[in-house]
Parts: C-alpha cells; structure tokens; sequence
C-alpha cells in the first residue's frame, strides 16, 4: 500500500498529466473537496478548467492547455480534429489556437468555453482512441475522417499525405476507417474518399512543393505523376520527385536546402547525365519559378506530354503514371487551391 498522502498521490498523477488533475481524480485518490480547497486558496494548486486543477509551477504549454481541454470535457474525451493532427506531428498542422475534442454523443453534459470546441459524436466506438504526447487522442485514420468535415481539400490531401508519409497508418487502415465511417453517414464522407482514390496505393510526396505541384498540374487537367519514384540503371539508383515513368519523363523541384550544396553541385550533373542516357526528359522547377509563373510551367509539361507521348497523350497507348488517366476535369491553369 502507497505511504504517500491523498494529496501527494494527486500531485503524482498531475506529473503525468501535463501538471494537471481533475476533482473526479482526486475523489478517487481520497483527496477531500476540502483538502482541494485548502491547496486553492494557498496557491498549492490553481484551477485551469471546469473540475481541472494545475499544480502551481507547472509549465503553461500548448499541451498543457490542450491537455486540460480533454480533461474538462470528461473521462472519454479525446483531443481531436486539427489538434489530433498537430499533436500526431502532421506537418502543415501547427497548434491551432482553438482546442477541438471529441466526446461520445448524448454523454457530455457541460457547456461550450472559450477557446475549445467539443464535438458530440455518435461514431465515437470507431475513435481509435489512443494517447499523444501523453494526451488522450483520436488514431491517425480517424482523425482524417474529423479533418474531412473541417478542413478544404488541400489541407485534406495534406493530412493523407503525412499520415503516410509518417507511415502512421496502412492504407487498408485508412480504408477499413472510411468504410466503417461510410455506413453511418458522416459530414465530409465524400470528400475522405475522393482523397483516398486519389492517393489509393500511391508513394506520397515528401515536399509541400511536390504536392503544390501536383495540385497545379491536376488543375490544369493534366495527369497526375507519380511521386517519389525510383529509376534504377547499371549500378546506380536515382529517386525523382514527380515522374511519368512510361513516357519517360521526370520533374525534379530543386530546393535550395537539397541544391545548392558541394555534393550536390557535383552529384546533380552526373545523376542527370545517366538519366539523359537512359532516354529519360527531365525538367527541372524552383520554387520562385512555380510561384512567379504558374502558367509557363503547366505549358512546359503539357509540352513535354505531349511530345514524349507522339501526339494527344490522352489517347496514347500504354498507361503513363501505371494508373489509369484521367480526362481532364478543370480546364486552365491556376496557382493551388
């Protein structure tokens, strides 16, 4: 049996709690209401919430902050929707300045505060409840199904992308979490499976400029490349960042991080030298020159679409991205969503 007093059990539990603990907590380590009080009024402890005290001294994080959002909601609250995603370290993703917790439908009995958003949901069961940085959070496939309702359908794509990317769910996983999701009917359903077929199977891009890029060029009504894709010769081995490999044709979006470096400087001509060789094109794109001019690049890969593929690469035989293309769905370019 513990030699520690209620209280130092309470403060105990707090450690692990981002400095926090809530009156239920405390009732269930024999921690008195007066006893409570007492640590109040002499500024042991400080209330940070509706039934959530903080142990003074405690650091005032964000998680601290999102931490005692969960708690007050009550014992099955979740940090959900943008917070699930900053807290699963989705880039693109910073703290949002408004907590969002999740809590079972018709179970939660107090009222909306400043600064937080409680979702009831009656889906709830399918949560994947787990723990973040020591914050009870909804799994990474739920949490894009929350984003869906929330959020437009490039930061959608986003989250996708990063929760693979981060390898934080299988693509069955996030199948099987549309699916069960999809019976009950849920706002944004429509949009999570557009993202998925978009994705389905695919290598995501590692770069916010690679998906920019993709945006672009599926805006214009061209084919969307493939991403982060190997070629491979005698003894050598190279990864571009979009390609189309049955045409032959590679984009590679040069970042000064990557670029502009003495490895680089002598590795690049010899990596595109092979390329050439191997009969690939490759075009080469900054990030100024994709900001500045949008429409000259989306010429210059229709150009060279069309070029590689003999004609109309629409109707050119074989499959250029070894997916199915597309006929175009928006025509003219424009700069991203």
């Amino acid at each position: 049996m513990s030699s520690l007093r209620p209280a130092e059990r309470a403060a105990q539990l707090a450690a692990t709690q981002h400095g926090l603990v809530t009156a239920a907590q405390c009732r269930e380590l024999g921690v008195t209401y007066s006893t409570v009080s007492r640590r109040v009024i002499t500024g042991a402890w400080e209330r940070a919430g509706p039934g959530v005290y903080r142990m003074a001294g405690a650091p005032r994080t964000w998680q601290a902050r999102a931490h005692g959002a969960v708690l007050a909601a009550g014992p099955d609250a979740l940090a959900s929707h943008r917070t699930a995603a900053h807290l699963w370290g989705l880039r693109g993703f910073p703290a949002p300045g408004r907590i969002e917790v999740t809590v079972p439908r018709h179970r939660w009995t107090g009222t909306q505060r400043s600064g937080v958003v409680v979702h009831e949901s009656l889906a709830y069961d399918l949560a994947q409840a787990t723990t973040r940085q020591g914050i009870p959070v909804t799994g990474p496939a739920r949490t894009l199904i929350d984003l869906a309702a929330v959020v437009d359908d490039f930061e959608l794509l986003r989250a996708l992308d990063e929760i693979r990317r981060l390898s934080l769910a299988s693509w069955p996983d996030l199948w099987e979490a549309f699916l069960l999701h999809a019976r009950r009917g849920r706002p944004g359903i429509v949009r999570a499976r557009e993202v998925l077929r978009r994705r389905d199977g695919r290598r995501v891009p590692e770069t916010e400029l690679a998906r920019l890029f993709m945006t672009l060029l599926d805006d214009a009504g061209l084919p969307e490349p493939l991403a982060e894709h190997w070629v491979r010769g005698d003894r050598w081995r190279y990864r571009l960042d979009l390609a189309y490999p049955s045409l032959l044709l590679g984009i590679e979006l040069d970042g000064k991080e990557g670029h502009l470096n003495e490895v680089a400087f002598e590795a690049d001509p010899v990596r595109d030298n092979r390329l050439r060789l191997a009969g690939w094109t490759v075009l080469h794109y900054t990030w100024r020159r994709f900001v500045d001019a949008p429409t000259e690049v989306v010429e210059e890969v229709r150009t060279a679409l069309q070029s590689r593929s003999g004609g109309d690469f629409y109707r050119c035989s074989g499959d250029i991205t070894a997916g199915t293309v597309s006929p175009p769905r928006r025509p003219g370019p424009t700069l991203g969503r």
